[in-house]
């Protein structure tokens, strides 16, 4: 049995809020997942389909019509990796 390899890299995924009423407003945004044992902070997801639910969520909420909502996938070098 040979066990899977250890990729160089970790994908995440970034939900960020954009506003414009008032000016230009950048941030991150979000919410801890309830009972996520996969936590990597506030605004992060370690899958696609979480961070496009919580988009959807906070579509839903907002009142403001000068907002939007993106979602980006960032790439981390693993920390177990070795060459």
């Amino acid at each position: 049995m040979v066990s899977l390899p250890i990729p160089p890299t970790m994908k995440f995924y970034q939900l960020v809020k954009m506003s414009t009423k008032g000016g230009l407003n950048i941030s991150v945004t979000g919410s801890v997942p309830a009972g996520s044992t996969n936590y990597v902070g506030v605004g992060f997801y370690t899958t696609q389909q979480e961070a496009e639910h919580n988009r959807t969520l906070e579509t839903l909420k907002s009142t403001d019509d000068g907002t939007s909502y993106h979602v980006f996938e960032l790439e981390f070098p693993n920390p177990a990796y070795k060459e």
